[in-house]
């Protein structure tokens, strides 16, 4: 059994439909600007660095740290691997006020956030807010283990 998850699902959604646009009008102006010399310079400079090359980095950068690897053994966060032997899993769910709700679902009231403690110590190793929908909270509730 193997299940891939991106922990922040929506936020990624959200930057790819957005980035779209950015990366392909950058590109335009890039080429228009900077290729074919038919605006003047100033039109290159950041705007083209941020949709051309920042944007797209910033985009694997989210995916490849948030990506969440679940297995029998137990799960994988970026770099990391937590064995469900050694480490608590814990889904809790949490109300934020209105003024700390993120921008992407400002309208949602219950949030979740996945903590990994050492079984041993209690000591929280690892805690992410959960920014995926709820049929994939629900699937991460049924596949890790409870104590």
């Amino acid at each position: 059994m193997k299940f891939t998850i991106l922990l922040s699902k929506k936020t990624f959604i959200y930057y790819s439909i957005i980035g779209l646009p950015i990366i392909i009008g950058s590109f335009y102006n890039l080429v228009d600007g900077l290729i074919l010399q038919k605006n003047s310079t100033v039109h290159i400079g950041a705007f083209s660095l941020f949709g051309f090359i920042l944007l797209p980095l910033g985009l694997f950068w989210l995916y490849f740290h948030n990506k969440c690897i679940i297995t029998t053994d137990g799960m994988r966060i970026g770099k990391f691997f937590y064995e469900f032997s050694k480490h608590n899993f814990q889904i809790i769910e949490k109300e934020l006020p209105f003024k700390d709700r993120p921008i992407f679902s400002t309208f949602k009231k219950k949030y979740y956030d996945l903590i990994i403690r050492e079984i041993n110590t209690s000591k929280v190793i690892f805690e992410k807010d959960l920014d995926v929908f709820q049929k994939d909270i629900e699937k991460i509730k049924n596949l890790i283990p409870y104590r």
